[in-house]
């Protein structure tokens, strides 16, 4: 398994931030207005391996993207997709027993619509019934 120090030491974050903004399809000119700077300077952030955490995470809201994840370990974004699907199972479990609940209830109310139906043509009810002996 590899050290997740070094993981970090080889994040490029500026191709990581190019990547993303070449898949949004943004104007450069554009994007620079939003990050309150000017063309050049977008392409030096390009170019850099390391990024201030303010401007890191100013061009994470432009570009609607975490760009912090890739610092983190893999161990922790492991630990943390397994919370989120631990959850997902734990919803979904309860949702099963709601369904089966509620699939209960409709049975039921469908023997009441049933029963409804039998007194309104005044069709005697089973318990009503006698059996001759």
């Amino acid at each position: 398994m590899s050290d997740p120090k070094n993981q970090i030491a080889q994040v490029h974050i500026g191709e990581k931030v190019q990547q993303v903004f070449e898949q949004k399809d943004l104007k450069l000119s554009d994007f620079a207005d939003q990050l309150g700077t000017v063309r050049q300077n977008v392409y030096r952030i390009f170019k850099k391996h390391e990024l201030d955490t303010g401007l890191l995470s100013k061009i994470s809201h432009v570009l609607d993207h975490n760009f912090f994840q890739y610092y983190c370990p893999t161990d922790d974004q492991d630990s943390l997709q397994d919370l989120r699907i631990q959850k997902l199972e734990e919803e979904l479990m309860l949702s099963k027993k709601e369904i089966d609940y509620l699939k209960k209830i409709i049975v039921l109310m469908e023997e009441r619509a049933e029963l409804v139906h039998q007194i309104e043509k005044g069709e005697p009810r089973k318990e009503d019934r006698t059996v001759a002996v």
